[in-house]
């Protein structure tokens, strides 16, 4: 839900609070000896949960947060990285669900 907050468009369907999956996927500072940088780490490597916690993490970190989103596509909403200048894409795929899209808007219009 957030992340389809972040691309603009309200939850399609029932979806869990990420607070409340990120309540559960512990993480702890990890310090690099070499060098002194610290950075946020899953405490269990294994369960995806800690995983993408440990993304949103560094994404807060680096004030990437509002990139984070998710495919507008109610078949999909796959997680993406929005890397178009503006800050505005839509779908994780233009090749894929945005010509999808594209091409059901063509066909209603053409009706």
């Amino acid at each position: 839900a957030a992340l389809l907050a972040h691309a603009g468009h309200p939850p399609h369907g029932e979806v869990a609070p990420l607070g409340e999956l990120l309540a559960r996927a512990p993480l702890y500072v990890a310090v690099d000896d070499s060098d002194g940088s610290a950075a946020l780490a899953p405490a269990d490597t294994g369960p995806l949960l800690s995983r993408v916690a440990a993304a949103v993490a560094g994404a807060l970190v680096a004030g990437t947060w509002q990139r984070l989103k998710a495919c507008e596509a109610p078949t999909c909403h796959w997680a993406y990285y929005d890397r178009s200048p503006a800050g505005r894409s839509r779908w994780c795929s233009m090749q894929v669900c945005g010509a999808r899209a594209k091409m059901r808007r063509y066909r209603a219009k053409d009706r």
